[in-house]
């Protein structure tokens, strides 16, 4: 059983210049500093800046895991934008993948809609967006809303940074009434 639902983020994307935003595939071509890039370049297993993509990866495992157990709230990228999106004023991830959610829970399933709460563009602050923020987000709401059972979605080269991260967040005071679950991403689909 989980009471939320926290699907991480892995960036977000353009197919084009002007299409609309999708989280990343599988594989995706970064900058030159490993950074995302705004609009989507063809995978390429020769260029040694193609990484583990998989926002695309973590939005599909959440809709499985949702269906499963039925979590009260649902979180998708619930943080800051990154500064590659905070510099050309693009949506905030959470807000492009937690519209997609939805659209798939329609699609998939004829049940109520979970509480979606959505990082907007309006909650930006100053400091890095990173895993680490995001879970300090994920545990925060978690402890005001007293609701401890977490389920947190990754895919599977990030879960080892996401299980260090929250349990350094979990050693806090506030925190300690929190029972995370996680979720490989690959292995839920």
């Amino acid at each position: 059983m989980i009471d939320i639902l926290a699907i991480l983020g892995r960036g977000i994307q353009r197919p084009a210049e002007k299409a609309e935003w999708m989280p990343t595939e599988d594989l995706e071509v970064c900058g030159d500093n490993s950074a995302h890039l705004t609009v989507r370049v063809s995978p390429d297993d020769q260029n040694s800046f193609c990484l583990v993509g998989g926002g695309e990866l973590n939005l599909l495992a959440g809709v499985e895991v949702y269906k499963k157990y039925r979590p009260q709230v649902v979180v998708c990228a619930y943080g800051d934008r990154s500064s590659y999106l905070k510099n050309i004023d693009a949506p905030s991830e959470s807000m492009v993948v937690s519209e997609l959610f939805a659209q798939k829970l329609v699609e998939q399933l004829k049940v109520p809609m979970p509480e979606i709460i959505v990082w907007g563009k309006e909650r930006s602050k100053a400091g890095p967006s990173n895993t680490r923020s995001k879970l300090e987000n994920i545990f925060r709401l978690a402890a005001e809303k007293k609701l401890w059972r977490v389920g947190i979605v990754t895919i599977d080269v990030h879960m080892p940074r996401t299980l260090v991260l929250a349990q350094r967040w979990l050693t806090r005071p506030e925190f300690n009434q929190i029972h995370p679950r996680f979720f490989v991403s690959e292995a839920v689909l």
